[in-house]
């Protein structure tokens, strides 16, 4: 019958005579230009070629259903924009070879290959609509999924169906049908071998993604050079890549569903390298507007993992957080106040049944949940850390200090908070805050260790959002340094060293005239609160040498980051502290002369500042006068954060010298001080000729009324000269004439003329025959 009908004849015109003979080229051309030509033929050439495949299958003609699936990739070609009036009969077609008993990877492959066409040019219209032709596409992926797994007795054999079958999944993923409705199907079939291929690879899957030996679907080889072991994860790992980087929110949400269900259902939770190696692939996989998604599905595992077996599952999860929020790529629409919220959370939470909060990362002798504990404290912490290290919106950095201030709790009276003992409550809280503001003496991190929750570059070394917090968010939390535990007291004040430093300019203003900064009222609000404390600090009964050191680091952080108006300021209340030191009777000998030390130190750090040579000599024979009366404290004052913190021990003053009773009689006199500053120094103003209100600021006593009045002085400053922008009056307008002047003039009406910031304006009056028609500026 099929000889009277002209697509048969064509059809069986392409076949060759011979059996192993290919597709004859002048007749396969005839035929797609036909079918080219005339597109409704198409399905009737799409029924003919499936019961002619049907056929073969039957009879054996293996060449014939490779000349088929031939033909079927020139008809793709030709007739790609109508598609979908054949598509059916094709898929049927791919089903039959890929589902023959008798595996031959060679005709799979060739069918493997004309899905990669049709998958190029297939837009999945009809699916969801089409019931039956929607199940066999669906039983085509899964065809090809059952091959990412196949086994056989012939290893060679079995690693080329697989690769056949990652190369069908990959052109599922990159045919425009994966938007079809029916994409929650195909990602549920297309996810978990590729998932498993990656589990099973050697190599870590973000670098495998990104190796440039990724074979291309477009020129399928099943040759022994890529035969070498690696080729599946490789294409299972573009394959994830190609995926994250299509799918919409909805699919996100539903790929990591079969991510966290395989690493469930496998237990390959910890070590968390394939997580968090699979994580990073995601990140950079997935589109822009989508990567704010992963934190809140992470986070949202995390609270759902409350049983205390599950300390494997939430160290990796953390893990996973802190690779989202340390990596270098923003994530645009993360609610940072909320996301902020639920880690702090989720730190506490895990405190709560008594561990101790770890800061050292624990031996191999401690066994696996304490490397647990310690992966998720110190992963919470440093994943805050990382929150705050991207600006998503202004005031940001303020809005997370403040918080984590808040923590603090520094007015409260409880013993604890949320559970948890006051004290380790607040070391909580101070690490959280350390790693906002920076630290750079950690080394309690090992970036080599893989199981670490900084295996990364450790990004505490530079500081996070200090740059953009702003000096009076600090003030609520001051009332910390005169807390009743040292150690917190300490911690505390090394941070905010450590923020001070982090926002000095590196270079330091000398030039013969000073630049004033203290004029802003929040900075002056800062500067007030944070001195009063330091004086109360020094008060206190327990106050140590611990005590004295971070003192002395405050003071000089303080200076350096406010400049000349910190130093005139600064200097009165460090005299203030030695008024004290005088004033304190024998028993207190050793806990003097660590302060009056501080002190001395403390000027010749202004004086190296500022290079006040005569200052330095001076301080130099203090320090000689009184290390030969035995006045000076043997404890060495460093200049830096690290030997506080590092081994903090509550020292105390009758440790040092204790055979040493005599009081300290040698200080400092203040007024050759000044005298030295307002000869030398570049502390002067331009208008201070003679340094006499130099002098006048330096000799004020600190918390009198003449003191406070140099704030009132510091607020009203501008750096502005606004003579250029006062409104000013103007002269009428010369030797200009209007239409009606001379009648505004003989009816009395004078002319009326202001110019306001530059900007000339006229009152003008008309009239006509004796009545006002317009009246107004001009």
């Amino acid at each position: 019958m099929h000889l009277y009908v002209k697509h048969a004849t064509l059809i069986n015109n392409c076949y060759p005579e011979r059996e192993d003979g290919g597709s004859r080229s002048s007749e396969l051309s005839y035929l797609t230009f036909y079918a080219s030509s005339r597109p409704i033929k198409l399905t009737k050439v799409g029924v003919f070629l499936e019961r002619k495949v049907e056929r073969d299958m039957l009879k054996g003609r293996r060449n014939h259903n490779v000349v088929s699936l031939e033909i079927l990739q020139s008809l793709i070609h030709a007739c790609h924009r109508d598609l979908n009036l054949f598509s059916n009969h094709i898929v049927k077609i791919l089903l039959m070879v890929l589902g023959m008993k008798d595996k031959d990877s060679e005709l799979i492959n060739k069918a493997c290959e004309t899905f990669v066409v049709f998958s190029k040019y297939h837009d999945g219209n009809t699916l969801g609509i089409d019931g039956e032709y929607t199940d066999d596409y669906e039983t085509l992926i899964q065809e090809f999924a059952s091959y990412c797994t196949f086994q056989n007795s012939d290893e060679t054999l079995a690693f080329r169906m697989q690769l056949i079958g990652h190369y069908g999944l990959q052109a599922c993923v990159a045919s425009p049908a994966l938007h079809s409705p029916n994409i929650k199907t195909q990602l549920g079939i297309i996810l978990p071998p590729v998932i498993a291929a990656l589990g099973t690879s050697n190599q870590p899957t973000d670098l495998v993604v990104k190796s440039k030996k990724v074979p291309d679907i477009k020129h399928l080889s099943l040759d022994d050079d890529v035969l070498d072991g690696t080729a599946v994860c490789l294409l299972a790992a573009k394959t994830a890549s190609l995926l994250f980087g299509k799918i919409d929110g909805a699919g996100i949400r539903l790929a990591l569903g079969s991510l966290l269900c395989y690493l469930d259902s496998q237990q390959k939770w910890w070590p968390p390298n394939f997580v968090v190696a699979s994580t990073d692939l995601i990140l950079e996989s997935v589109q822009v507007q989508y990567r704010y998604l992963l934190v809140p599905e992470i986070i949202q595992q995390l609270e759902d993992t409350t049983k205390e077996t599950d300390w494997g599952k939430q160290a990796s999860l953390v893990s996973v957080l802190d690779t989202l929020l340390n990596a270098g790529l923003p994530l645009t629409g993360i609610s940072v106040l909320e996301v902020l919220s639920s880690l702090f959370g989720l730190l506490i939470k895990s405190l709560r049944g008594g561990q101790e909060f770890k800061m050292d990362k624990p031996s191999s002798f401690e066994g696996d949940q304490a490397t647990f504990e310690y992966v998720v404290h110190q992963g919470l912490a440093h994943s805050i850390a990382g929150l705050a290290a991207h600006t998503y919106y202004q005031n940001q950095s303020d809005d997370i200090t403040t918080y984590i201030l808040a923590k603090l709790r520094t007015g409260t009276t409880l013993d604890q908070v949320e559970g948890i003992p006051l004290v380790k409550y607040r070391n909580v809280v101070l690490r959280c805050l350390d790693l906002i503001v920076g630290d750079d003496t950690d080394d309690s991190n090992d970036s080599s260790n893989p199981e670490s929750p900084h295996n990364s570059d450790d990004v505490t070394s530079s500081p996070a959002s200090n740059a953009t917090i702003s000096l009076e968010t600090w003030v609520p939390a001051f009332g910390i340094l005169l807390d009743s535990e040292p150690r917190t007291r300490v911690s505390f004040a090394m941070i905010l060293v450590r923020y001070l430093d982090a926002t000095t300019p590196l270079e330091m203003n000398v030039d013969p005239f000073p630049k004033h900064t203290l004029t802003r009222h929040g900075d002056i609000m800062f500067f007030n609160g944070l001195q009063q404390h330091l004086l109360q600090w020094s008060l206190l009964d327990d106050f140590n040498i611990k005590d004295v050191q971070a003192l002395y680091l405050v003071l000089c952080a303080l200076t350096r980051r406010l400049g000349v108006d910190g130093t005139i300021r600064m200097i009165p209340l460090v005299f203030q502290l030695q008024t004290l030191a005088v004033q304190w009777d024998q028993g207190h000998s050793a806990k003097q002369r660590a302060l009056t030390t501080a002190i001395v130190e403390y000027f010749e750090m202004v004086g190296q500042l500022y290079h006040v040579d005569q200052l330095v000599h001076y301080v130099n024979q203090v320090r000689t006068m009184r290390l030969r009366s035995k006045e000076y404290s043997t404890v060495g004052f460093c200049t830096s954060t690290s030997s506080i913190t590092a081994a903090f021990d509550r020292c105390s003053f009758g440790d040092l010298g204790l055979e040493n009773h005599s009081p300290v009689t040698i200080f400092l006199d203040r007024h050759t001080v000044v005298g030295l500053f307002v000869k030398d120094s570049p502390l002067r103003d331009e208008d201070d000729t003679f340094g006499l209100d130099l002098e006048r600021k330096l000799s004020v006593e600190w918390g009198s009324e003449a003191y406070a009045s140099q704030e009132r002085s510091c607020r009203i400053r501008t750096s502005r000269n606004l003579d250029q922008v006062k409104p000013k009056l103007a002269t009428p307008w010369a030797n200009t004439n209007f239409a009606g002047q001379e009648a505004d003039c003989q009816s009395g009406e004078p002319e009326r003329s202001i110019g306001l910031t530059g900007v000339r304006t006229r009152h003008v009056t008309q009239r006509w025959f004796g009545q006002v028609i317009y009246t107004g500026i001009v």
